[in-house]
């Protein structure tokens, strides 16, 4: 329990006082233990936000897989707006991908390659469900005959541009703007 209490505390330190504003004196305190405690449960600092790093990325990890679930009788059409609704949701107010975004823009130097090439392996396993949707799309006769990972690629960089801005719109405009959106994208490559 205490472990999980570190991490979600130092998740809230890192994301709002940055890697080097946030010190194992601020975690112990949150947390409402003793410094030397913490040493108990983690070496440092490093190893502590690395652990957060990756609590977040196994939890994405599953959030992609069950976002992207796809069966033969989903049109793939809706579940692109599906996915796009749901990927946007899940940005908007989420202290987990303030995190992200803050450490994959500015990394601690010494974390810097880690967190991109972790960063490279969830988006490409974030395309490539998407490839396969649209594959089924193509094979369907949904989808123009284009090639699937370039289709998915700017799907994916469709998301990530939108999301960027998500924190500043009402949950209304968001869905007004996520139909703009996706119909003008799956009027470019609709059959």
């Amino acid at each position: 329990m205490k472990k999980n209490e570190i991490l979600d505390k130092s998740l809230e330190l890192f994301a709002d006082k940055g890697y080097f504003g946030t010190h194992m004196d601020d975690i112990a305190k949150a947390v409402g233990i003793k410094k030397a405690s913490l040493y108990s449960h983690y070496s440092g600092k490093e190893s502590i936000f690395t652990a957060v790093f990756n609590n977040i990325l196994e939890e994405y990890s599953s959030f992609i897989d069950n976002l992207t679930a796809y069966s033969e009788e989903t049109n793939c059409l809706e579940k692109l707006v599906s996915i796009f609704s749901g990927y946007l949701k899940n940005c908007k107010n989420n202290n987990k991908m303030v995190f992200w975004d803050r450490y994959y823009y500015y990394p601690p130097e010494y974390l810097k390659d880690y967190i991109l090439q972790k960063t490279y392996e969830i988006e490409m396993l974030f395309i490539n469900k998407i490839t396969i949707i649209i594959e089924h799309g193509i094979k369907n006769g949904d989808i123009k005959n284009l090639l699937a990972s370039d289709v998915a690629l700017s799907f994916y960089y469709m998301m990530i541009g939108f999301s960027m801005t998500v924190k500043f719109y009402d949950e209304r405009e968001i869905d007004k703007d996520i139909v703009k959106c996706t119909t003008v994208f799956l009027e470019g490559i609709k059959l």
